[in-house]
């Protein structure tokens, strides 16, 4: 049985592109701080990459910090500017209710140390609105962070107009957007700050982008050098830089072609699957990256759900969690104003570049046939979270 990969939101395949990029220095051992040829070398294509990075981006090189990934890069924007910040009356941040854990858990970290913090929930379609950020806003916000694209649903959110309302308010606005880079336009340089993480747009693992507009507050969470222009210490994995560079540019060309071709794709998979008793598409069906589907069932469990495809030959994902052995519903889903049961069974269907046509028609028959077996042993029953 050939096994379907649909969960690219979680992480994509490397480009075999950006592999022979990465594979043409795995040999240059030198250490790009150092002032011989060796080092020399290496800086050279470090440079490179950040000069290839901000013109695909339309920003300065200084102002691009490459970092470990997408966490590191969310968690290093809010603590960066909250102790980068002289304007010690300006302590308020406020987050949307469906962030990444990297940003939730990062402004929860603030709070215990004194900072004031305010989550703004979406509306049920899964869209962050813009008056409600509004209301929010005082003399003491220091950040807003909302991210351009949630991961779990797919929904895009109206950054610009977010970014343009603290522009005219003089707060500074942060926004993950990873699960957009490469899916849908964005314009990074009207953003105070942005994250970016490389394996989620066919790049290696381990690599991600904060960008800092200039003159945005900062200061560097991670010392032992002056790497990054000062701004984040430690010797630079050169690999990962090259072949996230590789990737942006790749992705950035083929975004047109893909998001059309995998519209059409998804439109077919949920066309197929919206049949099934109990399931329910959630989040704005048009506002969206192209390639995601985010359903829910009014009985079954997601982990299960999942456990069934897995060995049905499908990869998937849910908003749902395990933890300690009970079931966590979807902290986005709840925001959303989803009960538990149905936060608790939802289904991330992602596709990408790779998944061909004749896929979806067979992944549609796999969890069609999975999920009706489930049914058989939580017919209409009220699922109990243990």
């Amino acid at each position: 049985m050939k096994r379907i990969y649909l969960d690219y939101n979680a992480s994509t395949p490397l480009d075999p592109r950006v592999s022979e990029e990465m594979i043409s220095w795995m040999e240059a051992w030198g250490n790009p701080s150092s002032i011989h040829e060796e080092g020399r070398k290496l800086r050279f294509a470090i440079e490179q990459a950040r000069e290839k990075v901000a013109k695909l981006l339309g920003v300065k090189s200084k102002e691009i910090i490459f970092t470990s990934g997408g966490s590191e890069s969310d968690s290093l924007a809010l603590m960066g500017i909250a102790y980068g910040n002289n304007d010690k009356k300006r302590n308020h941040f406020i987050v949307s209710a469906i962030e990444h854990h990297a940003v939730l858990e990062t402004a929860a970290a603030l709070k215990t140390r004194g900072y004031e913090l305010t989550f703004v929930s979406p509306t049920k379609e899964g869209i962050v609105d813009c008056e409600k950020v509004a209301s929010f806003l005082s003399d003491r916000t220091l950040l807003v962070s909302v991210q351009s694209a949630n991961n779990e649903t797919g929904v895009c959110q109206p950054i610009e107009q977010i970014a343009e309302l603290c522009k005219q308010k003089g707060i500074f606005f942060h926004s993950d957007v990873i699960q957009s880079v490469g899916k849908v336009p964005l314009n990074v340089k009207e953003l105070s700050m942005a994250s970016l993480s490389a394996h989620k747009f066919y790049g290696p693992k381990g690599v991600g982008i904060l960008y800092v507009k200039e003159g945005t507050p900062f200061e560097k969470m991670i010392f032992g050098g002056s790497q990054e222009k000062g701004k984040r210490g430690g010797t630079e994995n050169i690999l990962g830089i090259v072949g996230l560079a590789k990737a942006l540019e790749i992705s950035l060309s083929e975004m047109d072609f893909q998001g059309r071709r995998q519209f059409q794709l998804i439109e077919k998979l949920w066309d197929s699957l919206a049949d099934l008793p109990g399931i329910e598409r959630v989040g704005d069906p048009l506002r969206r990256v192209p390639n995601t589907l985010l359903v829910t069932f009014t009985s079954l469990r997601g982990h299960d759900l999942l456990i069934g495809l897995d060995l049905a030959g499908i990869a998937a994902s849910s908003g749902s969690a395990c933890m300690s052995g009970t079931i966590q519903p979807s902290h986005v889903l709840m925001a959303m104003g989803y009960d538990p049961q149905r936060a608790s069974s939802s289904l991330r269907l992602s596709i990408g570049k790779y998944t061909h046509e004749e896929e979806i028609g067979e992944s549609a028959q796999r969890i069609k046939k999975v999920v009706l077996e489930q049914l058989k042993y939580y017919p209409k029953k009220e699922m109990v979270l243990l």
